[in-house]
């Protein structure tokens, strides 16, 4: 959730596209918002005529929490097309005053700055937001006070419901929350204990998030061009599409279903670059360049294969997933996936994942497992925060199977593809269990993975249910001992081909750590003195009956070729933009990872 701003691959690009040069008047101004704070603010205006003389201009605004000492990325992107750029160091922040408020206090800061905005002289009335992670997340609070103004955004991978984002299904992602506020240069360090404590305090999904969130209402106020940049292996990859979600659908009706978005294999998770070839990087600069001159008003994309859903379509890295997937497609919409059931079964050896429900004649009804908090199944990979920025949990495409062959992780494992078989995923990923533990509290956690013929288990998605929230109330509810429970999650979403000779398997534990907080299995909440209390260790199970029918439903593409056709994205941009060339993007792509991983 670093500042990074992406933004800055396209810095040069966009560079390329002058052809007058332009000067620049900048200023730094302290504004004061409606309760007195002043947040620190820096104005970039082009200044285009001999004398030097100013005009009005449509601003691009970013506010964030890391600060603007590299806005010249930003003034160099938008300068150039006759844009005024605005960077606001958020309230709390770096050299704003005040105390950081997790977002809580943005939708009126940002309404505060841009009406400050439009009464300046230099200011034609209309404003545009960009938003990158944390930037994001505040950018997406500005339609909530229906400013007119507001004239189009582009969001890039930030959430519109950040409970869950930090708390899926009541289990915290401590560690992640505590790496970003951590980083973050508070003038007031206190504030940090504060905001820590406040999570803790709402650990439930109580009306506090109500305050980071948008409901059907603020969507209905989106009445301008909106676009979105999520990733596969991105932290806020389902908040991300939740955003895009509200923003299509829910939106004013003259721009309803007008929403584009990209979603490119990585997001924040840089790492996951270098495991997907089939030009993922400079693939999505260039896509994300094209929609940015286009929600901007720079210049519409001209080429008829980039439509509105621009996304990668996954595999793995060897030769098989290289035929099979890792290129890009580009969509009027998401495809539409048949919706598959694979049921668990407790065979214990071969296949033990089938799209045939358990037959009441098997014997396998159950299979249990030792749960002890004091020894954790440890995160290797999924949708982190990881250390190259600003976090500590390693992300993107890693191995399972060291973790898999532990004997508190239950694996349940498709046939091994034929020669000529694929899998093709596109879509949201499922997960409905029939659980019981001998503990009042316990997590169920679930990992769908490729299986490589070389016995790599590589993750693909996974998320988790902390069972006192499993029923979203605003006080825990507890396990009782020998009750079954049925219990649903949302594995968030992938596009990506199981190649053949490949399987998918299916992982049930109850721990992923650090990416999830340990569930001390003793029934105490996060903000009660005596937290975390003694370990408890338990006996949990998972049903695989005819009667208590567990299983995952997995978005199956039935035609690839149809339905994901492959889309050179580099080429189609570079024919709409003769001045972007491969070594441009190359050159900016390097930039990014720079930027991202800080060695500036």
């Amino acid at each position: 959730m670093t500042k990074l701003s992406v933004i800055v691959t396209v810095l040069g690009v966009l560079s390329a596209f002058v052809v007058e040069a332009v000067h620049r008047r900048s200023m730094e101004e302290m504004i004061e918002m409606r309760d007195g704070v002043a947040l620190h603010t820096l104005i970039h205006l082009p200044i285009r005529d001999e004398d030097h003389e100013e005009g009005k201009y449509t601003t691009i605004v970013d506010r964030s929490p890391y600060g603007y000492g590299d806005m010249e990325w930003m003034t160099d992107i938008f300068i150039p097309f006759g844009f005024a750029a605005v960077g606001q160091d958020m309230r709390g922040t770096e050299k704003s005053e005040g105390n950081f408020s997790m977002w809580q206090s943005d939708q009126y800061d940002s309404r505060d700055l841009g009406d400050w905005i439009v009464k300046q002289k230099w200011s034609n009335g209309k404003i545009m937001t960009l938003g990158a992670s944390a930037d994001g997340i505040g950018s997406v609070q500005t339609p909530k006070t229906d400013p007119d103004w507001l004239r189009a955004q582009y969001i890039i991978w930030a959430s519109t419901r950040m409970y869950d984002t930090l708390f899926p299904f009541g289990t915290y992602k401590e560690k992640t929350t505590v790496d970003w506020l951590t980083d973050l240069s508070m003038p007031n360090p206190d504030v940090l204990y504060d905001n820590l404590d406040t999570v803790a305090e709402n650990e439930a999904h109580t009306d506090w998030w109500a305050g980071l969130e948008l409901n059907d209402a603020d969507y209905a106020k989106i009445n301008y061009p909106t676009a979105f940049w999520a990733g596969w292996y991105d932290i806020f990859q389902l908040g991300t599409f939740q955003a895009y979600e509200g923003y299509n659908t829910q939106s004013n009706p003259a721009v309803r279903g007008n929403s584009k978005i990209t979603v490119d294999a990585a997001g924040h998770c840089l790492e996951a670059g270098a495991f997907f070839t089939g030009n993922a990087v400079l693939g999505r600069t260039a896509v994300v360049l094209a929609q940015m001159f286009e929600v901007y008003g720079i210049r519409p994309v001209s080429r008829s294969q980039i439509k509105d859903v621009t996304f990668y379509v996954m595999s793995s890295n060897d030769t098989a997933g290289l035929a099979a997937g890792q290129y890009w497609t580009s969509l009027d919409d998401f495809p539409k996936a048949k919706m598959t059931d694979y049921y668990f079964n407790g065979a214990g050896s071969g296949t033990t994942l089938f799209t045939n429900p358990p037959s009441p004649e098997d014997p396998h009804l159950s299979t249990s497992y030792k749960v002890d908090p004091a020894d954790p199944v440890f995160t290797m990979g999924g949708n982190n925060l990881p250390d190259s920025i600003g976090g500590s949990i390693p992300c993107g495409p890693l191995d399972q199977a060291e973790q898999d062959a532990r004997s508190d992780v239950l694996t349940f494992q498709t046939n091994t593809l034929g020669e000529d078989e694929e899998l093709v995923l596109s879509g949201g990923l499922f997960a409905n269990l029939f659980v019981s533990s001998d503990a009042i509290d316990t997590d169920f956690m679930v990992k769908i993975s490729d299986v490589y013929p070389t016995g790599e288990v590589r993750i693909l998605e996974d998320n988790a249910v902390r069972m006192r929230w499993r029923e979203n109330t605003l006080t825990p509810v507890y396990m009782e001992s020998g009750t079954v429970y049925n219990i649903e999650m949302n594995l968030w979403n992938t596009t990506y081909v199981v190649a053949p000779g490949h399987a998918l398997r299916v992982s049930v534990s109850s721990s992923n750590n650090p990416r999830f907080s340990v569930n001390y299995q003793n029934g105490l909440v996060l903000n009660d003195p005596a937290y975390p209390g003694e370990n408890v260790t338990a006996t949990n199970t998972i049903y695989h009956s005819a009667q208590y029918p567990s299983k995952v439903t997995l978005p199956i593409i039935e035609n690839k070729n149809a339905q994901l056709p492959q889309v050179h994205v580099l080429k189609e941009v570079m024919a709409a933009y003769p001045s972007i060339t491969e070594d441009l993007l190359q050159k900016f792509s390097v930039a990014l990872d720079k930027m991202a991983s800080r060695k500036r």
